[in-house]
């Protein structure tokens, strides 16, 4: 069976229902079209980012009913997964392809050289691109928050989720590092973690696709499972530490745009189901709150640098105030006639004089 597709052949791309997948194969969709093919993606995520992908005939996901009549016309209809086909089309349609049945498409490696892989050994492309087509709209302020760091701790099933207490651990460390913390979920599973918010994190949820994408491009780190948002803030630019049940996911699924580190457990556990059990508790938070000083130190003097400058910092914060508090209770044992005590390096470098505490000054966030 012949796979190449010729300039000018029109495709259909059957999009998977799940997020990453769909990001991760635009790879292709873009490819294709780059080199003079029709293609129109098929899919509901797409819709609600068409504004992202402005260079693409992008469409609702197909309906079983309309099948026949919405693919009359394409000489190749491409889904990734079989799970992806919609009703009886590899039963009438002559190039009906599932690229998971290729043996390319299964190999171990990241997921983003295996769709450049399909795209030159088995439609015979040539000249390729890592980049999916995606462009930030206009409306969208890229001003990065270096401090920013946004925790998504859910992901699409239970047992691919970190635990809770050591997300908020981890957020209580990024925190006292100077972060500024704040988890994402979907408005969905909002009620399951409205708990983080007494614990004085911010919980965001966006109700539009677009519009987290949007929020997400501001972000200084995104810490997260292997999810979909994490190809997203990935996509977007964003810097990614994602936490993943076994190295064989890590090395497939990790987002791979933007800088990035995936963590797998401790391999004390043998089999995937004990491993997949048992991850969670085997991924202390001081590997994840290392990975994300890594990827600090990787990405510094970068357009996408993160984190707190030291005079930021919340220990440099709560040094400064003890320092405060001392010359303050110094001052006012000194007869007023005495010389105005000499302030710490620190406080001078920042502008503060002298005479500031008669007014009161803010140390801090």
């Amino acid at each position: 069976m012949s796979t190449t597709i010729e300039k000018g052949r029109r495709v259909a791309f059957v999009m998977s229902a799940r997020l990453g997948d769909t990001l991760i194969a635009m790879v292709i969709v873009r490819n294709l079209v780059a080199h003079g093919i029709q293609v129109t993606v098929f899919s509901n995520h797409l819709s609600v980012l068409k504004d992202w992908f402005p260079r693409f005939d992008i469409q609702p996901a197909l309906q079983a009913h309309s099948l026949r009549q919405s693919l009359d016309g394409y000489d190749t209809v491409i889904h990734a997964y079989a799970a992806d086909v919609v009703g009886d089309v590899r039963s009438w349609h002559p190039r009906a392809w599932v690229m998971d049945e290729w043996p390319v498409y299964r190999q171990i490696k990241p997921m983003l050289d295996i769709q450049l892989d399909v795209c030159r050994t088995m439609f015979g492309l040539t000249e390729l691109s890592r980049s999916n087509g995606i462009q930030l709209p206009a409306t969208v302020d890229t001003r990065v928050v270096r401090r920013r760091a946004v925790i998504h701790p859910t992901a699409s099933a239970l047992h691919k989720q970190w635990l809770p207490q050591r997300f908020l651990r981890l957020a209580r460390q990024l925190e006292a590092q100077g972060y500024e913390p704040c988890f994402v979920v979907a408005p969905t599973e909002r009620p399951g973690w409205q708990w983080v918010e007494s614990c004085g994190y911010r919980l965001v949820s966006h109700a539009s696709l677009a519009d987290l994408a949007g929020w997400l491009v501001s972000a200084g780190i995104f810490v997260g499972n292997d999810s979909g948002i994490a190809h997203l803030a990935s996509n977007v630019g964003v810097p990614v530490v994602s936490l993943a049940m076994r190295p064989r996911i890590a090395r497939r699924w990790a987002p791979g745009w933007s800088p990035s580190v995936t963590l797998t457990p401790i391999p004390l556990m043998p089999g995937r189901m004990l491993r997949e059990a048992f991850w969670k508790h085997l991924l202390p938070v001081s590997r994840v709150a290392a990975a994300i000083e890594r990827l600090r130190q990787h990405v510094a003097g970068t357009p996408r640098a993160f984190g707190p400058t030291p005079e930021l910092s919340h220990g440099y914060a709560r040094m400064l105030g003890r320092q405060w508090a001392n010359l303050l209770a110094l001052r006012s044992r000194v007869p007023a006639s005495t010389a105005a005590p000499i302030l710490p390096t620190q406080v001078r470098a920042r502008g503060t004089s002298a005479n500031a505490s008669q007014h009161g000054t803010s140390i801090g966030r």
